[in-house]
């Protein structure tokens, strides 16, 4: 075989770093979808009264293969160990609320995707995916059976699903005599990094709602804890604190003052005070002055043993 000029050698070199670049997304762009996958999404809303704000949602999918189908499932409500970042607390009504702009997970939320995130199940769907020549569908349009009859249906189908994805949610409400309304996202992969785990690219809903998606391989999702009674006590007794300014300068006072003395109150004692609390406040008594008898009830309760528990 002959060989070329030496001269030639970097102008192939050249061209073959050239071809390879072109041939590259062709290349890497194949993914195994089976698995538990988080999506996060930035955008903005051109129909929303500010639509520059910065906006964002996230959500848990799993793929699943199941006798030659795909199972596609959604849990909208994803909950991670710490979530600093996602929420804050409002002002006013102490109610957590999502963040007012982009939000990315922190190194720790990362390590917490990749051992598995906590769902709540409440508004979870799943659908079954057929194969359908290249694509994945959860099926056709179902047609309205009457004028007075309106049909309902989401079609979920993922295009390419071997090469950059394009994943599509669609849903039409409608019917004979009506005309459909339909809504549609769609999440269309760009770029596949980090060996696969990683799938970015663009995010557009109804033509209204634009922005960018990262879909990164998580941990097998987690249900959510089960709580026991003392932390349920604990944890109706702090929403009830952050919903109440009221109660708060009644109860917060009262927990320091008796703690100077040694006192320490439990979950179901402090639930019960509580709800004495809010009894003296509707009956018109001040915050101080509801705090006081409260003390005083609760000394004279306890008599050198712990406090008993008002009905």
């Amino acid at each position: 075989m002959a060989q070329l000029p030496r001269r030639l050698a970097p102008h192939l070199k050249a061209l073959a770093a050239a071809l390879a670049t072109a041939l590259w997304p062709a290349v890497a762009s194949a993914v195994d979808l089976s698995g538990t996958w988080h999506v996060l999404v930035h955008y903005r809303d051109a129909k929303a009264a500010n639509p520059e704000a910065e906006r964002w949602e996230d959500r848990l999918w799993n793929f699943e293969a199941s006798g030659g189908r795909l199972r596609w499932a959604e849990y909208p409500i994803v909950i991670f160990n710490d979530e600093t970042g996602r929420f804050e607390r409002r002002a006013g009504t102490g109610q957590y609320a999502r963040i007012l702009h982009f939000w990315e997970p922190s190194p720790e939320q990362l390590a917490n995707l990749r051992a598995g995130l906590a769902v709540n199940d409440r508004g979870a769907e799943t659908k079954t995916l057929r194969q359908l020549g290249g694509a994945w569908s959860s099926g056709g349009r179902a047609s309205a059976t009457g004028a007075a009859v309106i049909t309902y249906q989401e079609t979920w189908s993922i295009e390419q699903p071997e090469g950059l994805p394009v994943f599509l949610q669609v849903d039409v409400l409608g019917s004979e005599s009506a005309e459909q309304l339909e809504g549609k996202t769609e999440l269309r992969t760009e770029k596949i990094l980090e060996g696969g785990d990683l799938l970015v690219g663009r995010f557009e809903r109804d033509g209204t709602r634009s922005g960018t998606f990262e879909m990164r391989r998580s941990g097998a999702r987690k249900a959510l804890p089960k709580k026991t009674q003392s932390e349920l006590h604990a944890q109706a007794f702090q929403r009830s604190l952050e919903s109440s300014d009221e109660l708060r300068l009644v109860l917060d006072p009262l927990r320091r003052d008796l703690a100077k003395d040694g006192v320490e109150l439990d979950e179901a004692e402090l639930s019960a005070l509580l709800g004495r609390a809010q009894r003296l406040l509707d009956q018109g008594k001040s915050p101080d002055e509801a705090r006081r008898e409260l003390e005083q009830a609760v000394r004279s309760e306890r008599g050198g043993t712990a406090p008993k528990t008002a009905p």
